[in-house]
């Protein structure tokens, strides 16, 4: 009777700490940058975005070629994963989209031309600018 009691004592005590580990949400810290930060903020409040979502780390371009490039991006929450790009800063024409939400982000850059700067907005779902930035193509 003393090991049941102790064997129905030991599996309540393991299902309410595995209760408390599943409602406990992982906490990401913001984007180590102090810089990315300010400018992120910045970005969302002229935008008119009022959402819990943040970039937490990036946005990152990767394996840059003359025509090619990735961006990457983690945000603390599931978002979308919307980019406009072009070389025209105030209107970039291009746009690059993955389905669905992530808390991890990555788009191809595609029909670059060598050695043009390129400006991008990463976007909310409703088409609000969250962050902009620019990088240039290799010649």
């Amino acid at each position: 009777m003393r090991a049941l009691w102790t064997l129905a004592t030991a599996t309540c005590l393991t299902l309410g700490a595995l209760v408390a580990a599943a409602q406990t949400q992982p906490q990401q810290n913001p984007n180590p940058n102090p810089s990315e930060q300010q400018k992120e903020a910045a970005q969302e409040k002229a935008s008119g975005i009022n959402d819990a979502v943040d970039i937490t780390g990036g946005p990152s371009v990767e394996n840059l070629t003359p025509t090619s490039a990735n961006l990457t991006w983690t945000t603390n929450k599931t978002a979308s994963t919307r980019v406009m790009y072009g070389t025209d800063e105030k209107n970039p024409a291009q746009h690059a989209y993955e389905p669905g939400g992530s808390t991890q982000h990555r788009v191809q850059l595609k029909d670059l031309k060598p050695g043009t700067t390129y400006h991008y907005e990463i976007e909310t779902r409703a088409g609000k600018d969250r962050y902009k930035g620019s990088f240039q193509t290799p010649k």
